[in-house]
């Protein structure tokens, strides 16, 4: 199984990253093969309905990977309750490319419960006819050392254990869309199965 961890901080040392790692480890420690994908190194451009960036390289490089996952690690910081400009920008760029595939998603706070900008990601998750986890996870900025560790060893477990079920059961979700489009006759490449139906490219 393939993952694709894609982390939205706004500068180097944030804590999404750290809470991506986390949940990555435990995937990859359950078979899972995960490829990490930090927006702040490779930037997307601005999201614009007006341009179709076949051209650019950063836009191609990320569809090319979303479009090869099996299940993905989501994680932003939250900003005045929200995700972050990176998250979101992500997500406006794809849309067939997360039908019928799972998500663990979390988020990292100054002191929030993070409940706004994960839910915000579920809500976009779903409407792109993906799932997410019934459960999400969110680590305060109180929560993490001077070496930028989590100390709160529940936290950790449930990153742990976001992990595990990404692999479990993004396996069963995956396997059942992939059985479900070839009695359809229906190819990757031409169309993708959502909660409404199928719908095409």
């Amino acid at each position: 199984m393939k993952i694709l961890a894609v982390y939205g901080s706004t500068h180097q040392q944030g804590h999404a990253r750290i809470l991506a790692e986390v949940i990555a480890t435990s995937a990859h420690k359950h078979g899972a093969e995960v490829e990490h994908f930090d927006l702040l190194h490779t930037p997307l451009p601005p999201f614009r309905t007006d341009q179709n960036f076949h051209n650019e390289e950063n836009v191609v490089k990320i569809r090319a990977l979303c479009r090869d996952a099996d299940g993905f690690i989501l994680v932003s910081p939250e900003y005045h309750g929200c995700m972050s400009n990176w998250i979101k920008n992500f997500l406006d760029f794809h849309y067939q490319e997360f039908a019928g595939k799972l998500f663990a998603i979390a988020a990292s706070t100054g002191g929030s419960m993070g409940v706004s900008c994960n839910t915000q990601m579920r809500v976009a998750i779903q409407h792109c006819h993906g799932w997410a986890l019934p459960y999400q996870a969110a680590v305060k900025e109180s929560e993490f050392d001077a070496e930028h560790r989590i100390i709160n060893a529940r936290a950790v477990d449930r990153l742990e254990r976001m992990g595990r079920d990404l692999v479990v059961y993004g396996k069963l979700l995956r396997q059942q869309f992939q059985d479900d489009k070839a009695k359809a006759g229906l190819s990757d490449n031409k169309a993708e199965f959502g909660f409404g139906g199928w719908y095409a490219e």
